[in-house]
């Protein structure tokens, strides 16, 4: 009796619209969680990018689990440094394609650390596997 009722109820346009939209929002829901997760590990691995003033950029980001991540980011002539190289260094959490990390800068080669906190972020774009930081330079991956 139950299996004659239910095909009776399915078998209503008015069903099928509704169970069709709940398929469709469950495979959406689904598609999402799993780029959302995806996003999170796009983060891995080593980047490069020329900086607003021309300089190189080089950026190693590798994984410590649970969306934290270590970060190495190094330019070959820092504004900031009078033109020497600079390195910053730090440990970061994501959430999604977003990335924020407290950093330390240090001049090189003297080490001098500049006494301010610094704080960077990068947005992950899966599409085209690059990550942006928040000046706007567009990191593309190396390896």
């Amino acid at each position: 009796m139950h299996s004659n009722r239910i095909k009776a109820i399915i078998g209503t346009p008015a069903a099928r619209r509704t169970l069709t939209a709940a398929a469709c929002a469950s495979f959406a829901l689904g598609v999402a969680t799993s780029v959302a997760a995806s996003a999170g590990t796009g983060f891995l691995g080593s980047w490069s990018a020329i900086d607003h003033d021309g300089s190189n950029l080089s950026l190693s980001i590798k994984g410590g689990g649970a969306g934290h991540y270590a970060v190495r980011e190094f330019d070959d002539a820092a504004t900031v440094c009078g033109g020497a190289p600079a390195q910053v260094v730090g440990a970061g959490t994501a959430d999604g394609d977003f990335l924020g990390v407290p950093v330390t800068l240090s001049c090189l080669p003297s080490g001098n650390v500049v006494r301010h906190r610094v704080f960077i972020s990068f947005t992950y774009d899966a599409n085209s596997d690059t990550i942006t930081d928040d000046t706007g330079v567009i990191w593309t991956r190396t390896g």
